[in-house]
């Protein structure tokens, strides 16, 4: 009767979750927001049993006999050897593995409710789903080999429950990703288990290694060695090793996936590592009851450590984006974490197998590795100094805590005597002996020192001197750490930079011959002898910025025009400009120059450019002659060409005189002629002007402006920005405004003389404070 009233339990939810759903999608029902609220409340209900039973952890018992053998505790569900199939080997360690297998898939399963990913998806189709099925299907195993009964207790109805619910969500996510779910690429299918079984470690209970390894088992056992993970023993070393290789494996293979992936990964191994904390320090061993059947709380199993908080905090600080609580895990766990794992506070007879040893070791690993994991994975940015010193304020207010906590719950500890140091609590090792131990034994002379008190029953002790050096000394070292993680920092950027760029070389997936055969490919159709500058959805963002400084800019220069491009400082015309001639990249869409695209043909389009900046950048040591066939030489200007030229602009720009000088002697408006002799020695089909006309003289203008018209009347293009409106409006044949990153004006100069009678710089006024203040 009861196991039918247990199926009934596991199937209910089953039942009221999906079939609705199933309903509203045949009726077309079930809109995109009413879809998404449903698997929101469904996953919030499968993950909140998952936290209910997390304190009932599905553990993995010592054969029977062999627990003073090893050294490790009993306790947990499934006995390899004696429950609950007998001699059965085979199926107790398929039923171990089915129970083993449940956590991870609701944990992988249920978090991608609320941070989507495509390998979720996988995951709940290949594992999590058959998984849940199996449970779901034989409950009644899950529930004795648990429980050791059948009953319907408490515990059995919450067990129940927690299996229905993670059949129902796995059931209605498969309904809602049918299409998606499903791959017939290997390598993603393949990266979709080793994240399950990334996960499925982590969570895997701490008895399984003294089951599968101890000599009583039989199978791959320990042989009866009794190794000790103290002193820096050749064990001691393979811990920390392991400790090490772990966190860097993870880290490469999941450092190009995208972020809800990393997220769901690092929670879903946080909670993982925290549910087994909680099988030695979960309800059940908090709050205990005494020989008179009293419940009372055990002071000492309380989750207030250091490391033990971090399991706590991690999760918390992933999930709900939590970064200066995440930073004070990140200086002051990450340190605690690594000296426990040095020292590690285990005892001096425990084996390797104990599952004390093995809870140490998940614990501390995982406090020092997924701090620094969370960062080198992107889920949170480098730390800055101000990220270190709210992280010390939090240190400050938890050490506090933690002394008033001492003091206080040291009093409901079974024998404690207040003359007797240690013989209370000794959260964060500020109230005993064990660091001192490790010290000398002149240190002990720092407890001498105390301040006792009473109230009512309660006697408060604290040892100010010791707890005062203890905190400074964790600053101290806490700065310490922050220098070491600025090396790392350097070596990851150089190594992250690296793999970016063998990243690129194999997604183009093509070699350097093709794509040489492609550009010709292209050369060929596309007619790169006329003169023309096109902007297609171009936009571009510096850094890390927020705000694009070109925003889908869309424009199109032909050849044979004097084009004029305004804007206030700051609107985007350097910008545009820059990125033109190949000095900053393009972060999205595309420009061409005659054809041949900035990105990538960049040799090709800077052949047919010539570029005046606004601020001159001149080799001023060399003559001016020099200068001139510098540049000359580097576009394979032939000499009568290129004599040709220099004497044409040297005469209209009366450099004759100077020409032979050094261009230090010049003045900023030789200087300025220079840049634009330079710009043309190669007759450029695109000639880009940046404010070209600053710091000339009225005569040196008026020949600028002729040499203009005479390059566009050439069939050419002449590109220019200006703050001269007068200028523009009697050179220009055509406009572009820019303000904010966005054209927002182009037209013809007639046309505008038509539509705006008042003159362009009126018009240019009212267009750019139409479009926002004039605040650049």
């Amino acid at each position: 009767m009861n196991v039918f009233l247990l199926y009934i339990l596991a199937f209910v939810p089953v039942i009221l979750a999906v079939a609705p759903y199933v309903l509203l999608r045949k009726f077309n029902k079930l809109t995109e927001k009413i879809n998404h609220i449903y698997v929101l409340v469904l996953g919030s209900i499968a993950l909140f049993m998952v936290g209910v039973c997390i304190f009932h952890i599905k553990g993995v018992m010592i054969p029977h006999g062999a627990e003073e053998e090893i050294g490790v505790l009993q306790g947990g569900c499934i006995n390899l050897i004696g429950e609950p199939y007998g001699e059965i080997r085979g199926l107790n360690f398929l039923a171990w593995l089915s129970n083993a297998l449940v956590l991870p898939g609701i944990l992988i399963v249920g978090l991608s409710v609320f941070f989507p990913n495509r390998v979720s998806k996988l995951i709940n189709t290949y594992i999590a789903l058959p998984v849940a099925f199996l449970e779901a299907f034989f409950v009644f195993n899950f529930i004795n080999s648990f429980s050791g009964n059948l009953d319907i207790s408490f515990q059995n109805i919450i067990l129940a429950l927690e299996v229905g619910f993670s059949f129902a969500l796995s059931f209605v996510l498969f309904i809602r990703d049918f299409k998606e779910g499903f791959s017939k690429d290997w390598k993603e299918i393949t990266y979709a288990v080793v994240f399950y079984i990334t996960v499925f470690l982590c969570s895997l209970p701490v008895n399984t290694f003294a089951t599968l390894f101890n000599p009583t088992a039989k199978f791959l056992g320990a042989l009866g060695k009794s190794w000790r993970v103290i002193d820096f023993s050749q064990m001691h070393r393979v811990f920390i090793y392991v400790g090490i290789i772990v966190p860097v494996a993870i880290y490469f293979i999941n450092r190009d996936k995208d972020l809800n992936t990393k997220k769901v990964l690092m929670i879903a191994i946080a909670i993982g590592v925290l549910s087994l904390f909680l099988k030695e320090n979960g309800a059940y061993d908090i709050f205990e009851r005494n020989e008179e059947n009293r419940l009372y709380v055990d002071v000492n199993n309380l989750p207030i450590h250091l490391c033990h908080t971090a399991l706590y905090v991690l999760p918390i600080c992933i999930a709900f984006n939590k970064k200066r609580l995440f930073y004070f895990t990140y200086f002051i766990n990450v340190f605690g974490a690594v000296m426990a794992m040095l020292w590690p506070n285990t005892g001096e007879n425990s084996n390797y197998l104990a599952s004390s040893v093995i809870m140490f070791w998940y614990n501390h690993i995982a406090a020092y590795s997924m701090p620094l994991l969370t960062v080198a994975l992107g889920i949170f940015e480098k730390p800055k100094m101000k990220q270190m010193f709210y992280s010390l304020a939090f240190f400050a207010a938890y050490m506090f805590l933690i002394v008033i906590a001492n003091s206080w719950l040291s009093n409901y500890v079974k024998d404690y005597d207040p003359n007797v140091i240690g013989s209370g609590t000794d959260y964060l090792f500020i109230n005993g002996t064990y660091i001192l131990d490790l010290l000398s034994k002149q240190a002990f002379h720092m407890l001498d020192i105390k301040l006792q008190w009473t109230w009512g029953n309660l006697t408060f002790v604290i040892y100010p001197l010791y707890q005062s050096i203890f905190f400074i000394g964790y600053i101290a070292i806490a700065f310490g750490m922050w220098f070491v993680y600025s090396l790392f920092f350097t070596i990851a950027d150089a190594h992250k930079n690296l793999h970016y760029q063998v990243m690129v070389m194999r997604k183009e997936g093509i070699t350097f011959k093709e794509r040489m055969k492609m550009a010709e490919l292209n050369n060929e159709l596309i007619d790169h002898t006329t003169a023309s500058l096109k902007y297609t959805n171009f936009s571009k963002r510096y850094g890390n910025s927020k705000r694009l400084s070109a925003n889908n800019v869309n424009l199109e220069v032909k050849a044979g025009e004097i084009f004029g491009f305004l804007g206030p400082n700051g609107a985007g015309k350097s910008t545009c400009i820059k990125t033109t001639i190949g000095i900053q990249p393009v972060t999205e869409g595309s420009i061409t120059v005659c054809g041949f695209d900035v990105s990538k043909q960049s040799v090709e389009s800077k052949k047919l450019i010539g570029y005046v900046p606004d601020h001159y950048a001149l080799y001023e040591k060399l003559t001016g002659r020099e200068y001139i066939n510098y540049i000359a030489d580097l576009y394979n200007v032939s000499k009568e060409d290129r004599d040709a030229r220099i004497s044409k602009y040297v005469d209209l720009f009366e450099l004759n005189q100077a020409f032979d000088n050094r261009m230090q002697t010049y003045s900023h408006g030789m200087k300025q002629k220079m840049t634009i002799i330079a710009a043309l020695v190669h007759n450029p089909k695109v000639w880009i002007l940046d404010e070209p006309l600053t710091g000339l003289d009225p005569q040196s203008i008026y020949q600028v402006k002729e040499v203009m018209k005479e390059h566009a009347k050439a069939g050419n293009i002449v590109f220019f920005s200006s703050h001269i409106i007068n200028v523009v409006e009697k050179l220009c044949t055509r406009i572009a405004i820019i303000k904010k990153g966005q054209i927002v004006y182009v037209a013809d100069m007639k046309d505008v003389e038509k539509e705006h009678p008042e003159g362009l710089e009126e018009f240019y006024m009212k267009t750019i404070r139409d479009n926002g203040d004039l605040d650049e």
